[in-house]
């Protein structure tokens, strides 16, 4: 582990893992790897049967390289000044590039931070294709509790897209307020602690109609929507319909004193795990006719949307220009259709339909930058690594994909 970070018995004082530095360099790349020893989490369960992932032909990473601004780099020089924890690249379901790096072993889990916001949009899709949930419904028809807040008012449609024009106390963002209420990092007086309660504190964003508008309450409603149509907790739901039809090891969900799971950030799963997760999306998308309810969720939940122009004027649209979002998915809008999950420190799941690829990265990427927390704003300038950014990221996978496809 970097730095000796928590090694020891006990570890010294200045290498100790607390509320106040888990998510700082050097500390967090400790955090990201072991979640539920600092906090109360939920299973999910793994599969009797893993989705097999044979080895294929191996890619060299020294030289397989691209164009990132005026630079040329080889993916493992991408790879190793991003913070990279955990990669894995398949080829028509075959593992023809993958690493592990600064101590990560093939049964550690890792964070997926806001990639969890995608595993909550293609549950609700099985609850929308049998009927249970109307997108074009208020929210609040299935949460009355939530009758008057920006997320009650707004349509599950328009909470699974991001189009919800909702605001935040300033001294309670949209992320450390909820990592706050869950109980991850150190809470200040007046801010609530459990989820439901965060979903009652935003309000509705004066003089802003259409909107897009990234930010963690809309998964959380959405994930409490589903919770209350199958009157089941959502790990159990994730456990039964989606994680249990493929996974080798179990994964775990940030919990709230109330048990709630954070179903926009929580998640934590091994980097093979992830990979046939996108794996096993990327294979019922291909299919010209579902054939299990799992295949049709995939295939309504990603079905292509073009929000374009509303996404250009949200507080993400100059790390992504020209993409489209979906269900809490992100669309590429490219010619093979490519699609991807996204979280916060580096995480990324990248899924081209065409070309048969799956690229995962799992990365302890610094980013200390105060999030928005009024849709219709943006927010300051994302303090990351140089070359953590969504073009950089687009152009290490397509000289992935071009070599595997010519």
């Amino acid at each position: 582990m970097a730095e000796g970070v928590m090694q020891g018995f006990p570890p010294p004082a200045d290498k100790q893992v607390n509320r106040g530095n888990a998510m700082t360099m050097p500390y967090m790349r400790w955090t990201f790897r072991h979640t539920r020893e600092r906090a109360p989490t939920a299973g999910l369960r793994h599969s009797d049967t893993p989705l097999p992932l044979p080895e294929g032909t191996a890619l060299d990473l020294d030289k397989v390289t691209f164009r990132a601004g005026k630079e040329t780099l080889s993916v493992a020089e991408y790879l190793q000044r991003t913070f990279t924890d955990g990669f894995m690249v398949l080829h028509r379901g075959h593992v023809v590039a993958q690493g592990y790096y600064d101590g990560l072993d093939y049964h550690d889990t890792h964070i997926w931070a806001s990639m969890t916001k995608s595993v909550t949009g293609l549950l609700a899709g099985f609850f929308i294709e049998e009927g249970l949930l109307d997108p074009r419904a208020k929210l609040s028809r299935y949460v009355p509790e939530l009758e008057g807040t920006p997320f009650g008012e707004a349509t599950l449609q328009q909470n699974l897209d991001m189009e919800v024009a909702v605001s935040y106390p300033e001294k309670m963002p949209p992320d450390l307020g909820l990592f706050a209420a869950v109980g991850v990092v150190p809470r200040r007086d007046g801010m609530p602690d459990n989820i439901y309660d965060f979903l009652r504190v935003p309000s509705q964003t004066e003089g802003v109609d259409k909107v897009w508008f990234y930010q963690n309450g809309s998964a959380e409603a959405v994930a409490w929507a589903i919770r209350k149509v199958a009157d089941e907790r959502w790990s159990e739901l994730v456990s039964q319909r989606i994680w249990s039809r493929f996974a080798d090891d179990d994964a775990y969900i940030l919990v709230d004193r109330l048990m709630t799971e954070m179903a926009s950030g929580g998640m934590n799963a091994t980097l093979s795990d992830t990979a046939r997760f996108a794996e096993s999306v990327r294979r019922a998308l291909s299919l010209t006719e579902p054939r299990t309810a799992f295949d049709r969720a995939v295939q309504r939940v990603l079905a292509p949307r073009d929000n374009r122009d509303l996404f250009a004027t949200g507080n993400f649209a100059k790390a992504r220009p020209g993409y489209a979002y979906h269900n809490f998915w992100y669309h590429r809008n490219d010619a093979n259709g490519g699609l991807e999950c996204a979280g916060r420190f580096g995480q990324k799941i990248y899924i081209d339909p065409k070309r048969e690829l799956v690229v995962v990265k799992l990365a302890s990427t610094p980013d200390t930058a105060r999030r928005a927390t009024r849709a219709g704003t943006s927010a300051g300038a994302i303090q990351r690594a140089p070359l953590d950014t969504s073009a950089v990221f687009n152009a290490m996978v397509d000289a992935l994909g071009n070599e595997l496809t010519d």
